[in-house]
């Protein structure tokens, strides 16, 4: 079964497909530690041109941030020969070869050079020597021009000794090294990222209901895993306050993925039936810093009713190569953050006194933000895709990503 965000445009598919692969995706992940991933993949193919395109516009981050720049040694082979590719001069995310005569498929290898800067998205660093959090438009050439509903793919994982992870992926029986994916479409797959470490730890939200929702925790320590009993309550709190607010669940299961590190960018990406959700290793343990994040789960979780199921139709594409047009962000952000602060406050993560005092620093920003003046709100979204990148430096004449905060005051 099949859950469409709006009429007419992608759906998020939660069934399994039982054709076989249009291609697979196998990661090795053992040199984590030292910043690589290593990738081969398959395709069918027939003789002729064949061209394969990189993700680049990518859902949740409004913006065409597939790092294709960190796509490294790669070698696309029909059997035992080797084929020289060309990148395409105008998009820069896509390759060409020509496949000879023979040949019923291609494969590719390269490497993906994980960042170590802390700025920006999934692209900035989501890694340590203890931990990965691998998103999967990352990891992935398909066939270009073609919609992500209609591919049908098979992955594979391989991780370091003695690691645990998670995701909203189905898996099939283990065998071997790898872990293997039961194959879903590229929509499922790049919206079902993977969180694996070595220091790991599972909270069952739910235990009893027939919906699990868990928090999967990868931290650089295992002191960071230690959530205090409070806030486990209100985790719970959370799981169950967010289903009677909207009066439903499109998900089969739910899991808030937390990277606990400093060493990794701290934000939040939505997911259907995840959250790719980053913060500090102390995050539970000092007070400050649970504040500072106490607003992240609750708005995440929102998202994957508003902004996963239901989405503005500019930014449901279909594909990670037609633009997104953020006009509505102030709706798929803005709703989401003030839900996100009544969840936060009735669900016990934050006091409603705490969630008081954010909501009137958020007030004091905007009426200062002489930005206001010139620039209209709705623009702030139109161009989010630049503004996200921007600098900070005159951030309040330029205006920055304001439909976080004004759209919670409206």
């Amino acid at each position: 079964m099949s859950h469409c965000i709006a009429a007419g445009v992608t759906c998020l598919l939660l069934a399994t497909r039982i054709h076989a692969a249009d291609f697979t995706v196998n990661v090795d992940a053992r040199e984590t530690a030292r910043g690589l991933l290593h990738v081969t993949q398959s395709f069918p193919a027939k003789p002729g041109t064949m061209a394969l395109s990189y993700p680049r516009w990518i859902p949740g981050e409004h913006a065409p941030t597939g790092p294709n720049i960190d796509v490294a040694g790669l070698v696309v082979r029909a059997g035992s020969q080797t084929l020289a590719w060309t990148r395409d001069a105008v998009d820069m995310q896509t390759v060409r070869v020509n496949v000879p005569a023979g040949a019923k498929d291609v494969s590719v290898a390269f490497d993906f050079l994980l960042d170590s800067g802390t700025d920006g998205f999934t692209s900035a660093a989501c890694s340590t020597p203890n931990l990965l959090l691998l998103s999967w438009n990352e990891v992935a050439f398909y066939p270009a021009g073609a919609k992500s509903d209609a591919l049908t793919c098979q992955a594979s994982l391989t991780l370091p000794d003695r690691w645990q992870h998670a995701s909203a992926l189905d898996e099939e029986p283990a065998s071997g090294a790898a872990i293997r994916f039961r194959p879903c479409s590229f929509t499922t797959l790049v919206d079902s990222p993977v969180l694996c470490g070595i220091h790991f730890r599972t909270l069952e939200l739910t235990p009893a209901d027939s919906v699990p929702i868990r928090v999967r925790m990868a931290s650089d320590s295992e002191a960071g895993l230690k959530v205090p009993d409070d806030q486990v309550q209100a985790l719970k709190n959370l799981a169950r306050e967010a289903p009677a607010l909207f009066g439903a669940r499109h998900f089969k299961h739910y899991d808030f993925l937390i990277t606990l590190s400093d060493h990794t960018a701290h934000f939040g990406l939505e997911h259907h039936q995840s959250s790719d959700d980053r913060g500090s290793e102390r995050w539970w343990l000092e007070d400050a810093l649970r504040k500072n994040h106490s607003n992240l789960l609750s708005h995440e979780f929102v998202h994957s009713w508003n902004g996963k199921f239901r989405r503005p139709a500019g930014l449901a594409t279909g594909d990670y190569f037609t633009p997104m047009r953020g006009e509505l962000l102030w709706v798929y952000e803005g709703l989401t953050q003030y839900l996100g602060f009544v969840l936060s406050a009735r669900s016990g993560i934050r006091s409603p006194e705490e969630a008081r005092d954010a909501l009137a620093r958020a007030a004091a920003e905007i009426e200062s933000n002489r930005g206001r003046s010139w620039r209209p709100l709705v623009d702030t979204g139109t161009e989010a895709q630049d503004l996200y990148e921007a600098r900070r430096s005159w951030r309040h004449l330029r205006r920055s990503v304001d439909f976080y905060d004004e759209g919670l005051l409206l």
